[in-house]
C-alpha cells in the first residue's frame, strides 16, 4: 500500500525543488503525483506483479522516477528525498500545506523573517510582521492565520481514491480464505464519501478464529488494536484503522444497514421501524412483540421492503430527505457507471498532460467510451506549456487528423482561464473554432465573496462557454473552496444553459454531492470530467459517478450519458 507514501514523498520533493528554483524537475514530480492519485490499484501491487517495467508502463513515468518509486516500494523511503531535506532548514511539508502559501512566498518569508514552520509563521502574524513586507498586508495575515487553523483542525482522513486500492487489497486477501462465504465493505466508503476515516468490513464465516488470525497477521498491519472471535481492529502502516466483524448469514443485511450508516439515517430509520411496530438493529428487523420475532435481515432490500419503502442506495443515506422520498416511492433512479458514453475535460501533451491526443483517444476506446472531449489549457497564468492563439490551429489540426482514424467521436476544446476581471484569456472570435469551451478559475482564489461571485457571473453572462470547470476550486483537505455565492452562480448557469462540472480528480471531486443536489434542484445539468493529465487519469470517472449519485442525479442530468447527435445539437456543433 505505497500510493500514499509515493505521493507524499514526490510532492515534498517537488516543493523543495521549487523552493530551490530548480527548473523543469518539479513539474515532472507533480505529473507523477497526479498519475499515482488516479490509479485504482496500488503501485506496490503493480510492481510485485510486473516488476519495474510495470511502473515504467505508467504514462509519464520515466526510468529515473520509476527507479525512485521502486526504491520507495522496496525500502519505504527514498535516499534522494532524505538528502534534499538536509539541504533546507524549512518544514516545507507543513508550510506548503497552508492554502495560498507557495514555494516563492515560503522562501521569501524565510529570507526576511527566518520563518521555518507554521508556528514561526503564526508568531510573526500575531506580531503583525508580515504586513510590513511588500506584497503582504493585514488581509493576507488574516488569510494565512485561517490557513494555519485549517491544517491543524482537519482530522486524519484519507481520500476515497486512496482508500480504494486498500479496500481492493484487503478484500482479495480475505475473500479467498478458507471458510469465508462472503465479504462486504461498509461505512463511509460504501456511501461514497469523498474522504474516509477508517474502513469497516463484514464477513460471513463459520471459521471465525482462522479469519481473525489471518486478518491480524496481514503484512500491512502495524498495530493490533483489538483481537476477538467476532470483531478485530488493526491499524495499517499508513495509519488507517480497519475493523472486521464476523456476522451470521441471516444478519448480513441488517449488519450492513447498521454499519453503512450514516448515523443520522440509522436513527430516523429505527424511529420509522418503531412507528410501524418493529425494532431494527444490526441483528435484524424484529416484530415488536413479546417475545420479539425476527422478520428480516438477510439483505438490506428485504428490510426496506418490510418497512414498505423503496430501497435506499447507500450514497443517499445522509438523512437529507431520502426516507420521506422512499416512503412515497419518489427516489430517483440514480445514474450508474454503465450510463456513461464519454468524457469531458482531458489534457494532453499540448499543455500539461503526459500523453498524446492519439494515446488518450485509444485509452478512451479501451474504456468503452463513444466520445472524448479534449480541453488543453489556454492560459497566461503559470500553466506548463499552455495553448495560445498561434498553437491553437496546430492543436485543432492534430485533433482532426486523429479523428480520421478513430472509432469514437472526438470533440475539440480548451480549458480557458477566467481572468480576475471576469473575462477569458482567449480572443472572443476563436471560441467558435472549439467544439467545447470550459471556463475555469485558476488564480486569485482568495477574493472576497462578492468579488469572486461577480467575476464568475460576468464570465457566465458575457462569454459563450459550455462548461464551468471545477466550480468551487477546492482541494480536499488541502485548500478550502472559494468563497462564492454558489446559488447565484448555479442559477445563472441554469438560465444560460451552461453545464456544471463534476471534476473527478481524486483531490477535487468538485462539485461534491451536496452542491450537486443544490444545483440539480435549481434545474442545472452536469458533466463528468476526469480532468485527466494521463491515461490513468481517465479511469477516475467512476469517482464522479459516486458524487453524482450522492447528489441525487439521474442519467438524463449528465450530458455524458447522451448520444452523440444530442450532444452536438446541444453544443450547436
Amino acid at each position: 500500500m505505497k500510493n500514499e507514501l509515493v505521493i507524499k514523498i514526490f510532492s515534498s520533493i517537488a516543493q523543495i525543488l521549487e523552493l530551490q528554483e530548480v527548473p523543469w524537475k518539479p513539474q515532472a514530480y507533480h505529473k507523477v503525483v497526479r498519475i499515482i492519485e488516479g490509479l485504482t490499484e496500488d503501485v506496490e501491487d503493480i510492481y510485485h506483479r510486473e516488476g519495474l517495467p510495470g511502473i515504467l508502463n505508467l504514462s509519464g513515468v520515466g526510468d529515473n522516477l520509476g527507479k525512485k518509486i521502486e526504491e520507495i516500494i522496496l525500502t519505504g523511503k527514498l535516499e534522494y528525498y532524505d538528502k534534499l531535506k538536509k539541504e533546507i532548514k524549512i518544514d516545507i511539508d507543513e508550510l506548503s500545506s497552508i492554502p495560498t502559501l507557495g514555494p516563492k512566498k515560503i522562501k521569501y518569508l524565510y529570507a526576511k523573517l527566518n520563518i521555518k514552520n507554521a508556528e514561526d509563521l503564526k508568531k510573526a502574524i500575531l506580531q503583525q510582521k508580515l504586513r510590513e513586507l511588500p506584497g503582504f498586508g493585514a488581509e493576507t495575515e488574516k488569510k494565512l492565520l485561517e490557513g494555519i487553523a485549517f491544517i491543524r483542525s482537519k482530522p486524519k482522513r484519507f481520500l476515497y481514491a486512496q482508500a480504494l486500492p486498500i479496500v481492493g487489497e484487503l478484500t482479495s486477501a480475505l475473500k479467498n480464505l478458507e471458510g469465508v462465504d462472503q465479504i462486504e465493505v461498509a461505512g463511509s466508503f460504501r456511501r461514497g464519501q469523498e474522504t474516509v476515516g477508517d474502513l469497516d468490513f463484514l464477513v460471513i464465516s463459520k471459521k471465525q478464529e482462522i479469519v481473525m488470525k489471518h486478518f491480524t497477521s496481514l503484512p500491512q498491519v502495524k498495530e493490533i488494536i483489538a483481537h476477538g472471535l467476532t470483531k478485530s481492529s488493526i491499524r495499517l502502516d499508513n495509519g488507517m484503522q480497519v475493523d472486521l466483524r464476523v456476522v451470521k448469514k441471516k444478519e448480513l443485511g441488517s449488519a450492513l444497514n447498521y454499519f453503512i450508516g450514516s448515523k443520522a439515517h440509522n436513527v430516523e430509520l429505527r424511529k420509522l421501524a418503531l412507528k410501524k411496530g418493529f425494532t431494527l438493529s444490526e441483528y435484524g428487523l424484529f416484530r415488536h412483540t413479546t417475545p420479539k420475532r425476527w422478520v428480516a435481515g438477510r439483505t438490506e432490500e428485504e428490510i426496506y421492503h418490510k418497512l414498505k419503502m423503496q430501497y435506499i442506495p447507500p450514497e443517499l443515506r445522509e438523512n437529507t430527505g431520502e426516507i420521506a422520498a422512499a416512503l412515497q416511492h419518489h427516489l430517483p433512479k440514480l445514474v450508474t457507471v454503465k450510463d456513461i458514453n464519454g468524457l469531458f475535460h482531458t489534457h494532453t501533451l499540448w499543455s500539461d498532460g503526459n500523453s498524446s491526443i492519439l494515446e488518450m483517444t485509444k485509452k478512451a476506446e479501451l474504456l468503452g467510451m463513444k466520445f472524448i472531449s479534449f480541453a488543453d489549457h489556454y492560459s497566461t497564468m503559470g500553466i506548463t506549456n499552455p495553448l495560445n492563439e498561434k498553437k491553437l490551429d496546430q492543436y485543432l489540426k492534430e485533433i482532426s487528423h486523429v479523428q480520421k482514424t478513430s472509432k469514437i467521436r472526438i470533440f475539440s476544446g480548451a480549458e480557458i482561464d477566467i481572468n480576475k476581471d471576469g473575462d477569458l484569456v482567449i480572443p472572443r472570435h476563436r471560441l467558435k473554432d472549439l467544439d467545447v469551451v470550459i471556463a475555469s478559475v485558476h488564480s486569485s482564489l482568495q477574493m472576497r465573496e462578492e468579488e469572486i461571485t461577480s467575476r464568475i457571473m460576468k464570465c457566465l453572462k458575457n462569454w459563450d462557454i459550455h462548461i464551468l470547470g471545477h466550480p468551487t476550486n477546492r482541494l480536499i483537505q488541502e485548500r478550502p473552496p472559494i468563497q462564492a455565492n454558489l446559488e447565484h452562480i448555479f442559477q445563472e448557469a441554469k438560465d444560460r444553459g451552461i453545464f456544471l462540472e463534476i471534476n473527478t480528480q481524486p483531490s477535487r471531486l468538485d462539485l461534491n454531492g451536496q452542491n450537486i443536489r443544490k444545483a440539480g434542484e435549481l434545474g442545472c445539468r452536469f458533466t463528468i470530467s476526469p480532468d485527466a493529465h494521463s491515461l490513468q487519469g481517465l479511469e477516475t470517472f467512476p469517482l464522479g459517478i459516486l458524487q453524482a449519485r450522492r447528489g441525487w442525479l439521474k442519467k438524463k442530468d449528465l450530458v455524458n450519458s447522451w448520444n452523440i447527435s444530442k450532444i452536438e445539437k446541444e453544443f450547436s456543433l
